[in-house]
């Protein structure tokens, strides 16, 4: 028996899923920036995909703990194909702003349903998805910065640089872009 509604059960099985979307995007991502030979980008993404897949673990854990099942259901193939950097990380933020939407309906629900145990549990979600947002909206400025979808050359290179860093620091710090 399960300690929370089992309506809230499948809307967090839902998001579980959406998790594991969000991984398979990054690392198609991840691969599209090997294949262009930007390999900070990639390393980003790739740390990025591992965050996504601990996500979907902590769906897991929690809807196993309160007595539900976790289920994988069947799932469309992510986007593997960009157009240029601004494109990919344009297309991550839109990604990243309907997850959060996404976690701000189950908030919602669950405060409906007075279920303070999974709001609790979606606290951090919350505080994720704000640091995700804030994060992609600066890298797409400083892409701007460098010269937005004409990314290349030397820009394309100190940004890909910028990139590996950022992942080193473990996404903290934020991005600090040095063109000399």
């Amino acid at each position: 028996m399960s300690i929370i509604k089992e309506d809230t059960i499948k809307l967090l099985n839902i998001q579980l899923n959406k998790e594991l979307y969000s991984a398979s995007l990054y690392f198609n991502m991840a691969g599209w920036c090997d294949k262009k030979s930007l390999k900070g980008c990639s390393s980003f993404l790739y740390g990025h995909y591992k965050e996504e897949l601990e996500h979907f673990e902590k769906f897991r854990d929690f809807i196993n703990k309160v007595g539900g099942q976790a289920v994988i259901s069947e799932m469309h193939a992510p986007q593997s194909d960009f157009n240029s950097v601004e494109h990919l990380f344009e297309t991550i933020l839109k990604h990243e702003e309907y997850v959060t939407s996404c976690i701000n309906e189950l908030v919602g629900k669950a405060m409906e349903n007075k279920d303070y145990i999974t709001s609790r549990f979606l606290d951090w979600f919350i505080q994720e998805q704000l640091e995700e947002e804030e994060l992609f909206n600066d890298i797409i400025e400083k892409i701007k910065m460098l010269g937005g979808g004409n990314l290349e050359g030397r820009n394309l290179y100190t940004f890909d640089k910028a990139m590996n860093t950022l992942n080193t620091e473990k996404h903290s710090g934020g991005l600090d872009i040095n063109v000399q």
